[in-house]
């Protein structure tokens, strides 16, 4: 498994991961918050390149959520600092890989510069074909949710859109995330066991997992054995096994066939 996933294993296409722990690994060894960031990148560059080369399509990482903004200033500047960076230094590598950089959340929230930077990164690598990282940034599920049910009710109150126009795939055509596929696999590091407002919408059916390790010990074995346990889940999504392995039919349900008393 060192060097990639065996070929029989089914590899998810849309795999989320929330990198938590930085702060808490950078103290543990008597450093500054920041240092364990700037740690986390090599992380990021990590899961990156393990992503792209076992096939998976699409890897979202959440980068900074709108609830992080309330961290002290120093530690956000610092944060803002290395998303430059990483846009600076990462942009040829990505390029190269044929990975595709898109933003999901609030991008105009951020600070000038650091917004020129992602802005920059996101044309020049809008040509790859081969994986769309994404980067949540100034980002919250919630507010997603909010901001898209908003935009449909002043359409449907101009008369643009009708009510029963309105499912789950015309709902998330209005959210951020509008490009990306519903979430397969969704990995979160530090030791918690909650999704702290990522991707509540399009995490419906995904695996979750949840590992105790700090982000900046995420490597790239580890994206590996995730994707191995997510290969020998069996995916059911309100059906049961038969139905799943083709052995009994998927029927819509009909109200109106229902069995009468």
């Amino acid at each position: 498994m060192k060097n990639g996933i065996n070929g029989l294993v089914r590899i998810p296409r849309h795999v989320a991961i929330i990198m938590d722990g930085n702060g808490r690994w950078a103290k543990s060894r008597g450093l500054e918050r920041i240092e364990g960031h700037a740690e986390g990148a090599r992380a990021v560059r990590d899961a990156v390149e393990t992503a792209s080369r076992n096939g998976i399509q699409y890897l979202t990482l959440y980068a900074f959520s709108v609830a992080n903004w309330a961290r002290p200033r120093a530690e956000v500047e610092a944060l803002m600092g290395l998303l430059v960076e990483f846009a600076q230094k990462e942009r040829a590598e990505l390029r190269q890989q044929g990975i595709r950089v898109n933003v999901i959340g609030t991008l105009e929230d951020l600070p000038t510069a650091t917004r020129h930077a992602v802005e920059d990164l996101i044309r020049y690598t809008a040509e790859g074909d081969r994986m769309t990282l994404t980067l949540a940034l100034s980002y919250g599920g919630r507010q997603d949710i909010v901001e898209a049910a908003r935009s449909l009710a002043v359409r449907a109150k101009a008369g643009l859109v009708l009510p029963e126009e309105i499912d789950e795939t015309f709902f998330h055509r209005h959210m951020t995330t509008h490009e990306l596929p519903q979430v397969d696999l969704l990995i979160r590091t530090g030791g918690e066991t909650r999704v702290s407002d990522f991707l509540l919408f399009e995490s419906a059916y995904a695996e979750l997992l949840f590992l105790p390790i700090m982000w900046p010990e995420f490597r790239p074995e580890t994206l590996l054995a995730a994707i191995e346990a997510y290969g020998g889940k069996e995916r059911r999504f309100g059906m049961i096994s038969e139905q799943v392995q083709g052995l009994l039919p998927i029927q819509a349900f009909d109200p109106l066939d229902r069995i009468q008393s």
